[in-house]
């Protein structure tokens, strides 16, 4: 019998509802605060990893701000639309996020304060045996399955435009001095263009969604190997967070971990 797990200390927070789901969240060994926010649905089919911007507290509030903003539209789905009695996963998390861009940017613009504030933001939603992820910014979504481990999004930054343009290598990529540069973000002034991916979950398939904190600290190959590995998503998340600040600790570090028919 699996007993829910919930720890909350100064440097970390998980949440572990069950063996086949965790979220988990830590400061890391370099930064005063935590930026970083997860969220992780009572149903477990649903879940959201922010990574906020900004100075100060505006980083925060940015993410927090931004997964609530989620939360409320994926709750409410006509809100926007109320003549369209229902949408699809889809288009509910596109209507989510421009709901979310549009709720940190107000803020943004009316607390001198939190100016310029913004979150990057990765969403996932498991209907069936189909996963819908949404995203904006450099938080990612990756997806284990038959023993291959992929990269499901894209970088929107700087970064990835310049990988994709063979003007450097995807490891000159990691320690580049411009690294931090995304092109899109939940709070932009000129909007925002999510992207959605979609793949059919196999059983025993695992899906991880993290911030930039966990994939700059450990290499794709590494990040896979320990999701690959035998034990609970307590367990391999924990990993995760903990080879993250061995290794360089430098950024806050989230990742929301998900193994598909294991209930």
């Amino acid at each position: 019998m699996w007993t829910p797990v919930f720890e909350e200390s100064s440097t970390r927070r998980l949440s572990a509802p069950a063996p086949w789901l965790c979220g988990i969240t830590d400061i890391g060994k370099r930064r005063g605060n935590n930026e970083d926010d997860y969220f992780l649905s009572a149903d477990s089919n649903f879940w959201i990893v922010a990574d906020g911007m900004g100075g100060h507290a505006a980083g925060e509030i940015a993410s927090a701000m931004t997964i609530q903003a989620i939360v409320d539209a994926m709750s409410s789905p006509t809100a926007r639309r109320p003549w369209v009695e229902e949408l699809s996963d889809r288009n509910r998390l596109v209507e989510a996020f421009a709901d979310a861009n549009d709720r940190v940017a107000g803020h943004g613009l009316s607390n001198r304060g939190c100016h310029g504030m913004g979150s990057t933001a990765i969403a996932g939603i498991v209907n069936g045996e189909c996963l819908h992820l949404c995203h904006v910014g450099d938080t990612r979504g990756y997806h284990f399955s038959e023993g291959q481990f992929r990269r499901l999004t894209n970088d929107h930054s700087l970064m990835w435009e310049l990988v994709m343009s063979g003007q450097i290598t995807s490891e000159q990529a990691r320690s580049h001095p411009q690294r931090g540069k995304i092109t899109q973000a939940i709070g932009m002034l000129s909007g925002i263009k999510p992207e959605l991916t979609s793949v059919v979950l196999k059983p025993s398939d695992r899906v991880l969604l993290c911030s930039d904190g966990l994939w700059e600290a450990l290499a794709d190959q590494e990040i896979g190997g320990i999701v690959a590995s035998n034990g609970s998503m307590l367990e391999l998340a924990s990993t995760l967070a903990d080879r993250a600040n061995a290794s360089s600790g430098q950024d806050n570090v989230t990742a929301v971990l998900y193994e598909h028919g294991a209930r």
